[in-house]
């Protein structure tokens, strides 16, 4: 299956890394110019992998589609696009509806919402999709699983979820910048804390406990870890996360 993708950002790199490093038969990837730099590193490195001439040629050219451009650049990027007839797409731009994205290219195409992460790059992230999509499903299965949903609505809650990604992030760069603060060196701070969560990581792969118990089973009663819980993430900044969540999801919609 030849794959197209429109727009050679981060999520687009993870992709194509996904779906060509050490693989036995990578599929041939048709990348539009837009992201020159990443575009012709990639073709480069990986001989599946080519660069296209314009949007147009990527679109007419491809079995599955991928738009991956930021949403306020949708328009520029996509309008007056003619898409190949059997073309399923793919609309991995935050925020924006399937039929916006069918409006765009002017066909009755299937358009299907996805949120790869990062971690495809891997092979190791669980895609969501809207609506479930065989040809869509089983490309995503195929980079680490592939989490259907029946409903715009529905895929909006997971969107929200992603966005916390950074902030956890940031989380752990304020507790490396604390320590720091405290006297020890930046490198043994930020390796130390890496470490640290990189084992909390390893415990989510145990689904059989659910994550309420990962943090009881991570705390004594009247001890460290507990005190930082009750007393810095309590109910009234547990509200205040739901209350951000419940903002954006209503901007979503």
């Amino acid at each position: 299956m030849r794959i197209g993708i429109i727009g050679v950002g981060e999520i687009a790199r993870a992709i194509v890394t996904g779906l060509c490093d050490g693989a036995d038969a990578p599929p041939e990837v048709l990348l539009s110019p837009r992201g020159a730099r990443a575009a012709a590193e990639l073709s480069e490195r990986y001989a599946s992998v080519h660069v296209c001439a314009d949007n147009q040629d990527v679109a007419g050219r491809a079995e599955l589609l991928i738009i991956s451009v930021r949403p306020q650049d949708r328009h520029e990027a996509l309008a007056g696009l003619r898409v190949a007839a059997g073309t399923t797409v793919v609309n991995v731009m935050g925020g924006v509806a399937n039929d916006d994205v069918r409006s765009l290219l002017g066909t009755d195409a299937p358009v299907v919402r996805a949120i790869p992460l990062p971690a495809v790059r891997e092979r190791r992230s669980v895609t969501v999709t809207c609506p479930p999509n065989p040809v869509v499903d089983a490309f995503f299965a195929s980079l680490g699983g592939a989490l259907p949903v029946a409903d715009e609505a529905t895929f909006n809650v997971f969107s929200a979820l992603t966005a916390t990604l950074s902030t956890h992030y940031s989380y752990l760069a304020t507790l490396t910048s604390w320590a720091a603060g405290h006297g020890l060196s930046p490198a043994d701070a930020d390796r130390y804390v890496r470490g640290l969560f990189q084992g909390v990581g390893r415990s989510l792969s145990d689904e059989t406990r659910p994550l309420h118990r990962l943090a009881g089973d991570h705390e004594t009663p009247g001890g460290l870890n507990e005190r930082v819980r009750t007393t810095w993430f309590d109910d009234t900044n547990a509200a205040a996360l739901r209350s951000v969540l419940d903002a954006l999801l209503a901007d979503l919609k």
